[in-house]
């Protein structure tokens, strides 16, 4: 049996009841990764083993960006923004990280 990786947003969502800013920034975190294991699987990169220097993020990506279809380039431009926040969320103590922000980024996930 596989994992479901819409498990990761619905743990997102449940995230969202505590106001602790490291549940928001785990909730920005498990959305973006449910959403981009998903849309990495719809484009067979599963098994993808990523070559030295490449980034299986910005290979997903673009290939929902470049895709010759307008539903596509949206999910590009939305894993792109969630992996965004995602970054400023797991790797930047500077930065606030608001209810707010979980909350649309939990939208744009969904």
């Amino acid at each position: 049996m596989s994992f479901n990786w819409k498990d990761y947003v619905y743990l997102a969502e449940d995230l969202l009841n505590r106001t602790e800013e490291s549940c928001l920034r785990s909730s920005i975190s498990r959305a973006y990764y449910g959403v981009f294991c998903i849309a990495r699987n719809e484009k067979g990169y599963q098994n993808y083993k990523p070559k030295k220097g490449e980034n299986i993020h910005w290979i997903v990506i673009n290939a929902y960006k470049n895709s010759g279809d307008t539903n596509g380039q949206n999910i590009g431009r939305i894993l792109d923004k969630l992996r965004k926040s995602r970054n400023d969320a797991d790797y930047d103590e500077s930065r606030s990280i608001d209810r707010n922000l979980a909350e649309r980024m939990l939208v744009s996930a969904k």
